[in-house]
């Protein structure tokens, strides 16, 4: 196979960051990309809204010659002149369900958003699915009962929108990774109790249907690489979307050749993708 015809490359990936990743499959992979993201810089929760977020969450156009909040939890508009009133620093992956007593996962800015104060309260620390009877909806965040065979057993889930979905993905794939020391000790009805492959079936097949359905977005790579800046470390589903899939997905059972993650999708469904995503 000649893998030298795969030319899509993540240009802002620092040279030979990810290279420990060659050779390795599955659990493996993971374990590799987890060493690779592990170090980074940790920041202070209350330097959140006035010291980081003005880097890694505001929209790059200006709104009425103002600059606005980026948030993924509504559609209100909240300018950055006006400080954070009626907003939060939302842990997107429950701090209960870690216990919130990790200091580099507390204020890791990988899974930290600001958000609607409202959105925020009613998404409670529900886990992540697809609303099928919506108790709160504000055309943005949806909460409510579970379409059959998601929530696992959970009361209630938290739906984001149709755009944010692959978002929100790809940040519970780089907390399973980041923190796979310990996230076989975290409680959720997403988690599976053990550090591979981390997340219960169904939660596993719902996130990597989002995150083919709502492939890296603009905004993805320029809030990861304000992120790199601040704590030194990336988030490898926005660098290389297709790392899910030899992790958990269609390719996970071939070890890779780190020139693969560099294909488009056509390439990488001649290479071996066996579906519409891949292909």
């Amino acid at each position: 196979m000649l893998l030298s015809l795969c030319a899509t490359v993540a240009a802002d990936v620092p040279h030979n960051y990810y290279t420990a990743l060659d050779g390795k499959k599955k659990e493996a992979l993971k374990t590799a990309a987890h060493e690779v993201i592990r170090p980074h810089t940790v920041v202070t929760y209350n330097s959140l809204f006035p010291t980081q977020f003005p880097k890694t969450d505001v929209y790059p156009e200006l709104y009425n010659g103002q600059k606005r909040w980026w948030e993924m939890y509504s559609d209100n508009v909240y300018y950055v002149s006006r400080g954070w009133s009626g907003m939060n620093r939302e842990h997107s992956f429950p701090k209960s369900w870690w216990g919130g007593d990790n200091n580099e996962a507390y204020t890791d800015l990988f899974h930290l958003y600001p958000s609607e104060s409202d959105a925020n309260m009613a998404k409670s620390n529900y886990p992540l699915g697809e609303v099928e009877d919506a108790t709160f909806d504000n055309g943005v965040t949806r909460v409510g009962y579970a379409v059959s065979g998601q929530g696992g057993g959970a009361g209630k889930v938290f739906e984001p929108a149709d755009e944010y979905k692959g978002d929100f993905a790809r940040t519970y794939f780089y907390m399973a990774t980041r923190y796979e020391s310990q996230v076989a000790g975290w409680s959720s009805d997403m988690l599976s109790g053990d550090a591979y492959p981390a997340f219960t079936g169904w939660a596993l097949e719902m996130l990597l249907k989002w995150h083919r359905q709502d492939p890296v977005s603009q905004k993805e790579i320029d809030r990861n690489n304000a992120v790199y800046k601040i704590q030194r470390n990336r988030n490898p589903f926005i660098d290389y979307p297709y790392l899910a899939e030899f992790i958990w997905g269609e390719m996970s059972g071939q070890v890779l050749d780190f020139d693969q993650l560099l294909c488009s999708a056509d390439e990488l469904f001649q290479l071996g993708g066996s579906n519409g995503y891949l292909g």
